[in-house]
This record gives structure tokens, sequence and C-alpha cells, in this order.
């Protein structure tokens, strides 16, 4: 029978701890993108406001006699007039309208009385004829200036203060008693029971991409809430109920026991007497009223062909027990589908990669891209005919296979959790035709068994398979969900309500609602105010993740691809306990850290990056080369001098995105690339003839940065062409001292200018150096999880007793979450993920180190030569646009019959930066899926692969990497699927023309 519950009221004092991380202040601003100078002047002829004859896109200031650029200007500096007074000294109780107006009037003038503001009003009091005649006399205009600063105010940087200490709720007014489980009652018998209300927290949309797949961050403040409950759970502090009238009273109800309060236990690793636990001791109190409950969503409640082959039409098969229409389509997506069979009949009770691996008389019979359907109580899986011109003929794509979902055969389990890969068993079908009754029978044999292992191109959508499936199939939810706390040692248990609809489940387990019932929860330990509230005060942000070993999957999608919302996006991990490891756990989300530790743990900040034209000057015949460097992360890009997507000196409100679509085109229009690691030193020139080659080892005594004083003579110097003076050539030029031996000399504009890209490229190269080791330091540490290390510690004290190291928990090691950091799930960098990889070179080519990057869309890498100056970008580019990912055996299988020898003895490995790993060959593969249009296709052919994506049987290719460590080929699919991911999401409308269309055969 359900029980009524009133809502506590809430306390002073919980309010006023609860949301104390509320409010907003100068120091909650957290920056991800990181700072970027332009070293020396632009080229006139990028700055100049285009003539009729000239390309309006090729020049900066297009639009610089408008008064629109002033407009926007003005509006910036309105934006940021409050963080320039802040930092000028002034007082929060200082800051008015008056004040405002000045501190707005002082950055305008400013900016005017800058370098730039002077040369943009300079050349706006100009004619255009006048100002293209006298290009020749002075192609160079401006100086070095910070992108995204006006007035000493960086635009760019993000405020991130945490919204997380409270959610909306909506209270809701019965649920039945908890489920019964007899096992699990001598376990929690120390756990009280209350009758906590529940939170629903507002559902986020997603963030908008733009048309090269880069997520466009939102400049809009959430809502500040006020939690009003001293319980785990919160409510709102004014009910919905007292809106038309005052409150009548109600009789109370007999109350019932509905929800166990959370425990939270802190450990150290043992299951000892003396844990701690965290108790609160509050009654379940009646409720004044009948509350109906929140209706679900719109979407949710639509049935029929409105939300065929939607996650929504999941939900409702999932949420009814009336049977599923016939003909109606529940889910339907094209995948990468691998097929087996086997004589054998007896059922796998289980089956994933480690026993795919050792399984034997197991046939291979397709591997390619199907439409996967699932229809009433099977699943349909369809490729196109070989036959030309039938598929218009009969009116349907050809049906592959059919896997009955009902029959005590067919098992489903996770495959791959690093993949996300699910597979299905079942026993092999045929049809029969009645021409009597005009229908098709499905009938499943006797003999042998088939094996289906489905690769979905989102993995969010692979949660929503996996996740509809097993609750079709069966599934029961766990009496018990448990949310782990690494950072606190700490956990949170959550007993599973029973005999209430699943939508309000959904209601209960959502992301928000978990993760604001954790906040208030944990605020009872402790070290919650040193460990947690220092880091959401700073703008870290605390989310829910699955973790399975050293793998870290991020709970960030509300909704699924087609916009709908995804209720069960953390019950959907439940699915995947049923075979495997993988356990809910609650983090701190850190962006890409912008420090390092050293030795003495002083902390070393990242420099910030550079950019800007150089001349290079080669060695045998002393010419010079116009180029552009850049440098993206730990690489310096080398780009040709004609269109290298210089910034912009005027600042725009949409800064930060336009700047990582200028990286990612600068990444991909780069010529070449040089590792600021093998960068030995950075120095000026100290003699007129330059020396290609020098002796210099990375042992050698040498200093860290060779900048000779500047002289009276530097400081005079304004640029210009140098003529035949070769002092002033030597004096303006800077050379790269490489670990090979090579010698690459610059020259810069100017003296002054040739002086700062010395100090910022020595800078950039010491911070690489420190920042390469520390992270096979720690990605060594994680390697502990599964084994001991290679090498162990030595000691200083000879008579100490060495005795062997306990094993690491991954849970408590903080580089977990910085490898896996939210820098890749909200795009904050041009570059995703960068790093030397092994690619092979063909199907019967060896392994070749190259320098891949990845992309927003791409995925490219620069072929590595020991012996090279720089590293060659490669022509071939992969598109990941309709793009898989397979690792670990799935991957072992494209490569030669013979190539890998399971049975070989695995060799330790260590590497030049300190990495030592003896993984095996099998973890530490990946392959990429990928197509690519044919070049003499016809722009009728381009534009439907454009809109409605290649066709099933189009020809693959794909690419196999080769890692140094399992972990970095974990780190590296997390990426690439995240890629993918928002590559799908951004073009909705090509997904669903892909996989929509009357091709299905009527049964």
């Amino acid at each position: 029978m359900a029980s009524t519950a009133r809502i506590l009221s809430a306390t002073p004092e919980a309010t006023t701890s609860a949301s104390k991380l509320d409010d907003p202040s100068p120091q909650s601003e957290h920056v991800h993108m990181q700072r970027r100078f332009l070293l020396g002047p632009l080229p006139r002829q990028k700055v100049l406001p285009p003539s009729e004859k000239r390309n309006k896109r090729r020049h900066i200031l297009t639009r610089m006699s408008s008064t629109e650029s002033d407009a926007e200007l003005m509006q910036i500096i309105k934006t940021h007039a409050r963080s320039f007074f802040i930092g000028e000294g002034g007082r929060e109780e200082d800051w008015s309208e008056a004040e405002e107006q000045s501190t707005r009037e002082e950055m305008y003038q400013r900016w005017k009385d800058s370098e730039w503001g002077k040369a943009i009003h300079h050349l706006r009091g100009k004619s255009s004829a006048s100002l293209h005649k006298n290009v020749l006399a002075n192609n160079w205009i401006g100086g070095t200036f910070e992108i995204g600063t006006i007035a000493g105010v960086n635009i760019m940087s993000l405020s991130r203060a945490s919204t997380q200490a409270s959610a909306s709720v909506v209270p809701l007014n019965s649920f039945s008693e908890p489920l019964s489980f007899p096992e699990e009652q001598s376990n929690e018998q120390q756990t009280q029971t209350v009758a906590p209300p529940l939170e629903l927290a507002e559902e986020h949309a997603a963030q908008p991409l733009s048309p090269t797949g880069i997520s466009v961050p939102e400049g809009e403040a959430s809502r500040v809430l006020t939690p009003s409950s001293s319980t785990g759970l919160l409510h709102p502090s004014i009910s919905r109920q007292h809106d038309s009238g005052p409150s009548q009273p109600q009789p109370e109800p007999t109350r019932h026991s509905i929800i166990k309060l959370p425990s939270f236990t802190r450990s150290n690793g043992s299951h000892s007497k003396g844990k701690k636990v965290v108790r609160y001791d509050l009654s379940p109190v009646g409720s004044s009223s009948s509350i109906p409950p929140a209706s679900p969503t719109e979407v949710l409640e639509r049935t029929g062909t409105d939300v065929s082959g939607t996650s929504a039409g999941a939900m409702s098969l999932a949420t009814s027990d009336d049977p599923v229409p016939r003909g109606d389509v529940v889910m339907r997506d094209r995948m990468l589908v691998s097929v087996y069979n086997a004589e054998d009949v007896n059922v796998f009770s289980h089956f994933d990669e480690s026993v795919h691996r050792v399984t034997r008389d197991l046939k291979y019979e397709a591997r390619s891209e199907f439409l996967v359907v699932w229809r009433m109580d099977r699943i349909e899986i369809y490729d196109n005919y070989t036959l030309p011109g039938k598929e218009w003929f009969t009116g349907h794509k050809r049906l592959a296979f059919i896997i009955p979902l009902k029959e005590a055969r067919t098992r489903l389990f996770l495959y791959s959790f690093v993949d996300l890969t699910f597979c299905i068993t079942c026993s092999p079908t045929s049809r029969r035709f009645h021409p009597v009754d005009m229908k098709w029978t499905i009938q499943s044999s006797k003999d042998g068994s088939n094996l289906f292992i489905f690769k979905p191109m989102s993995r969010s959508r692979a949660y929503d398979w996996i996740w509809q499936l097993w609750r079709h199939r069966g599934g029961l939810l766990p009496p018990v969900v448990e949310i782990w706390n690494p950072r606190l040692d700490s956990k949170l248990k959550i007993d599973m309500p029973g005999n209430v609809d699943i939508t309000q489940t959904y209601k209960i387990f959502s992301k928000d609602n978990l993760v604001a019932l954790c906040i208030q929860s944990l605020r009872e330990v402790p070290d919650f105010k040193y460990l947690i509230e220092g880091q959401l005060a700073e703008g870290n942000a605390l989310q829910l993740c699955w973790r399975e070993g050293s793998f870290l999957d991020w709970i960030w999608l509300n909704d699924d691809v087609d916009g709908l919302p995804r209720d069960w996006a953390v019950l959907c991990g439940l699915a995947l306990k049923q075979s495997s490891t993988a356990h809910l756990e609650l983090r701190l989300a850190p962006h890409h850290p912008g420090f390092v530790h050293r030795k003495d743990g002083t902390r070393l900040v990242e420099p910030p990056a550079i950019e800007g034209y150089v001349d290079r000057i080669k060695p045998n015949t002393n010419t010079k080369q116009a180029l552009y460097l850049s440098s993206q992360g730990g690489n310096l890009f080398v780009l040709n001098s004609s269109d290298p997507h210089p910034p912009s000196p005027l600042p725009n409100s949409q800064l930060r995105t336009s700047e990582i679509i200028r990286g990612v085109r600068q990444v991909l229009d780069a010529t070449g690339v040089i590792d600021l690691r093998s960068i030995l030193i950075v120095r000026r020139a100290n003699h007129p003839v330059m020396q290609h080659m020098h002796d210099l080892k990375e042992g050698d005594e040498i200093q860290e940065i060779v900048v000779q004083e500047i002289s009276e003579a530097d400081r005079e110097d304004v640029g210009g062409e140098a003529g035949q003076d070769k002092q002033l050539k030597m004096r303006r030029s800077f050379e790269l001292l490489l670990k090979n031996g090579h010698v690459i000399r610059f020259e810069a504009y100017s003296c002054p200018v040739c002086i700062e890209w010395v100090e910022k490229l020595q800078a950039l190269v010491h911070y690489w150096k420190i920042k390469h080791r520390l992270d096979a330091t720690e990605e060594m540490e994680l390697a502990q999880i599964s084994r001991p290390l290679i090498t162990p510690h030595t000691y200083a004290e000879v008579n100490r007793t060495p005795y062997a190291e306990s094993p690491v928990d991954p849970s408590a090691v903080p580089a977990l979450g910085s490898i896996f950091n939210w820098c890749v799930t909200e795009g904050c960098k041009p570059i995703i993920k960068g790093g030397k990889v092994f690619m092979h070179r063909g199907l019967r080519g060896q392994y070749g180190l190259v320098d891949l990057v990845l992309l927003p869309e791409y995925l490219i890498h620069f072929r590595v030569s020991p012996k090279s100056i720089l590293h060659s970008s490669a022509k071939k580019k992969i598109s990941l646009v309709n793009a898989y990912v397979t690792s670990g055996y799935l991957a072992s299988q494209m490569l030669p019959t013979g190539e890998i020898n399971p049975d070989a003895s695995n060799v330790p490995r260590r590497y030049a930066d300190g990495l030592e790993t003896d993984d095996q060959e099998e973890e530490r593969l990946f392959v990429v899926w990928y197509t690519k249009a044919p070049a003499t296709a016809s722009s009728s052919d381009a534009q439907s692969i454009a809109t409605d994506g290649p066709p099933l049987n189009v020809k693959r290719k794909f690419a196999i990497f080769r890692t140094r460590s399992k972990l970095e080929r974990d780190v590296w699919v997390w990426a690439l699927n995240i890629a993918i991911e928002k590559i799908v999401r951004a073009r909705k409308e090509r997904e669903r023309s892909s996989k929509s269309g009357n091709v299905l055969e009527d049964l």
C-alpha cells in the first residue's frame, strides 16, 4: 500500500551552509583557454579593408569602416568593465554607475592609445585607394599583442562558478514500500529509514555545435537555487500545493518507511568493524495534502510512429506492459556488426573480449556496416543487395539476419567496456513463406549458434541499446545503488524504490538529482570543506562516471542523438554491471591542468602559447623562406605564410569559438610540426654564417635560456628590411638546437621580436619537458592497478628491507581524472588529443612512429623521422564523419594472420620519457574505420553523401594504431568516441536520413 509523505521544513542552518558555494566571486573564474600571443606585426595585406577586386574572406578588418565594430567593442568593454575595475585595485563596495561609466571610458581610451588602436585609427582615416597605393612602402602593421585582451582584461576567460550546491526540485506525494531482499537485510541493519522527498533536476540542453563540430560554450549564467532540507535529499522551499490558496489541515495518514537513508562509509580498503558511518536520524512525516506527481516529458508520452526508432520509443516499451504493435520500430541504427557462427549448441554463460580470445571453433562470417532494426520481439539486420536495382524493385533492403529476443537461447552480453560493444548469442533462424496466410514465419534451428558483436557509431546510443535490450529481456534493477566518492573515501547507498512507475525511478536517479544529493549529504563528512568545497569554489564540478579498472566514462549527455531526454543516463550503466566490474563514482571533473609541480614542490604555470611570422634561413644558400609558426600544446606547427589564419587584433563577442576554429584550421593546413621535447635549447644567433649542425648533448651543462643582454641598438630596431647588413640580420635571428644535432635558424621582424621568440619559446620547451616526464610517472602509477612496477623502487638506505608494494587503487589516483579530463568533452581547445603512436603502414607493412593529432572532425598524423628537421604532414587526413573505432581483440583481427603471436613472451619496454610498460600488443591496438568520398563523384553524388551518408556497402578503409601502453590506448579510444559523438549530434539530419525510409521488409 502506498504511503503519503510531507516534506520536512528546512532549517536556517542547513540553508545557509548549503548556499555558501553559490555566491559568485572574482576568484571563481576558471580559465580553460590558454593565453596566446601574436609575436610581431601582421602583413598589411591581411589587415587592409578589401578593395572591390579583393577577396573579403582573406582580410581581418573587413568591416573596419563600419560602426558595427565600434558598437561591438563598446559592448565588450561594458561587459568586462567590472573585472577591469577590480583588477586595478578597486573594491566591490565602491562599484557604482559613475564608476562604471568612468571605467568604460578609461578602457576605451587605453584601447585607442594601444599600438593596434592607433594603427586601426590611422587606417580608418585614410581612403582605400591611398592605402593600397602605399602598400609597398611598408608591408607590415602593428606589433605584439595578446589575443583576446583589451586594456589588460582577457575576454576569453569563462566564469565557471559552481552551481551544484542546489538544484530545482519537484515534490512527489507517494511511493511504495522499498524492495524487500532478505539476503541484504543483515548488511543494512544499521541504516535507518526515512521518507525523504524526491528531487527532479532541470534538464539541460546539449551545447550547440558549429558546422565543424566544435562545442560552442553558452555564456548564460545558471540559475542559483537554495536547498531547503537538512536531509540527504532536497525539496523546494515553496510548494506548488499552496498556489491556489491557503492550506487546509488534512488528516495525517499512516506512516510507512519508504527509502532507507543513504549510508556514508569511510574505509581504508578493509572491512573492519571500526569503520565510521555517518547517520541521519529523521522520522518520516506525512503529507498535508495529496500532491500530484510531475507529468513525464511530453516527448515520452508519444506512442506509435511518432517515436519510432528513437530512445523515447524504447522508453515507452520499457514503461508499458502492452505488447508492441505489429510492424512498429522500437529502435534502428546503422552499426558495425561482426557475425560469427559455431556448431556447438551450448549456450554461452558469459561472452566478452577475453572469452572470445580463447574460444575455438568460431567461424567468421561477416564484418560490415548493417542497418540494425528492433521490431516487436526480434532484431532484424539489413544490408544492400549485391544485384543493382533489386532494392528499387523489391522496395526494401536485404534481410540478412534475424535475432529472436524471446527465445531462451538468446543472451545479451557486454563485449568491451572500452569500446562499449555488446554481443548477442542466439540460435540460427530461417524464414518460410505461407501463401495461404500471406505471412512469413520465423523458425529457429536446434543446431549451431550465431554470435553478433554490435558497435554503434555513437557511444550514448550504445548505452541506449544495451539498457533497453536488457530491460526487455527481463533485467532487474539491483536493490541498492552505490555511489563511491574516492576523494573522501565515502560511499552513498540509495535503495531502489519498489512498486513505483519507472518514470518516477528515473527522476530519483537522474544525474543532477544524484549529484545534488551527494553534495548535500557529503557535507557531513569532516574533510568535505578542505577537499571538495574549495575545488567547487574555484569553478570545478562534481560529476558522475562509470569506472572499470583505469577507464573512466563520464556521464555527460542528458539527451539522445535525436535531442530527446535520456532519463536513464545514469541507470543504463546498471546493465553493464551484469557482465563487468564497472561501478558508479562521483568525482571532481577537472579540465586540462594548466600547471605542473617541480621536484621541490613549487608550481610551474603553463606559459602562454605563441605564433607569428618568421623567415627560415636555409643552411646552404642562406635564402629566406617565409613561414608562420604556431604552438599548440606541446608542438610547434609550421605553416606557409600565404594563408596561416592569423588572429584578429579586434576583439569580438565570439572570440573564444572563433579561436578554436582558427586553431583547427591551422593544424589542418600545417606542413610540418616540431615536437617541443626534441628542442635542446633556443638561443639567439651568435654568428652571421649559420651552422646547420651542433655537437651539444642533452646531458651537457648548458643554460636553459640563452639570451644576450639587450643593447641600445636592439631597442632602436623598429624592423623592416635589413638589406645587406649581416650583423643586423644576425641580431634578428634565433636558432633551435635539436636533439638530433640539427640547427634551425629563423629571422624575426626586429630584434625585440626576436628576443620575445627566444624567451617565450624556451619557456614552453622547459614546461613541456617537465610535463611529459610527469605524465609518464602518473601513467606508471596507474599501471600498478594490475601489476607491480617493472623496475622496483630502490632506497638510499643500505640496510633497509624492501617489501612488496601494495596494489594501487585506481579510484584514489588523482591523475585518473586529469587523464580523462573534461576539456575533451567540452571542447576547450582546438586539439582534442595528441601524442606519438605507431601506425601500421598498409596491410602488410610495418609500424611507423607518427605524431597523431585528434581534431573535432579529423584525425591527422605527421610522419616522424629521427634524423629529420621537422615531422612532415601526411596527405591523408582521416575524416571521422561516419567513422567507427574498435580496439583490443577486434582490432587485432584486422592484422595479417600470424603477425600477433599470443604465445610469445611479453617483453617489458622502457621509453625515452621513463615510461615502463609490459602490456600485451593486443591490448595496445585500436582501429579507425572510415570512409572517403570518391574524387570523381559528381556534384549530385557528393550532395547525396553529404546529406544521406554513404551507402551500407561502401568500401571502408581502416587505419591500425598501436600505443605504448593499454592506458594510452584507452584514452585514445575514449577521446575518439567523444569526437564521433559530437559529429553525430552536430549532423542530426544526416544521421536521421541515413537510417530512415521505408526500406524494411514486411514480415
